[in-house]
């Protein structure tokens, strides 16, 4: 009888500790971060809005942008000293997405690490309402 007690609590202890590692596996910040993202980008939720500038005037602005990634190289295991991403270029900078600007599709863009840029969240849909 006290073997089978022992053997029980052994296999409840296990799968404690087991749900315990799946489930800061499966939700860990990393992971819910991730899953915000794949959902933002599926259901098309992000309005990200990125400005350069240069000497204190705006040189672009990008609308739309999903997220800004840090590149690495290819064959070196080091960042490199710029970041990335995809955007509607404000061709003429009166922060709204004209409809031929956003008929010339998302353009790629690149701002230096140590540049004078802001990220941020628009809360709206940057098209002419």
């Amino acid at each position: 009888m006290l073997r089978k007690i022992v053997i029980i609590l052994l296999v409840a202890a296990t799968l404690l500790l087991a749900g315990f590692f799946a489930i800061r596996y499966f939700f860990s910040p990393e992971r819910i971060n991730q899953l915000g993202r794949t959902v933002g980008t599926t259901f098309g939720f992000d309005y990200g809005v990125v400005e350069y500038y240069s000497m204190g005037n705006l040189v672009a602005r990008f609308f739309n942008v999903e997220k800004l990634t840090t590149a690495s190289g290819t064959y070196e295991n080091q960042t490199r000293p710029y970041r990335y991403g995809y955007g509607f270029r404000d061709l003429n900078k009166n922060g709204v997405l004209d409809p031929d600007e956003a008929s010339l599709g998302k353009a790629y863009f690149e701002v230096p690490v140590y540049g004078d840029y802001i990220y941020y969240d628009a809360k709206r849909d940057p098209r002419r309402q």
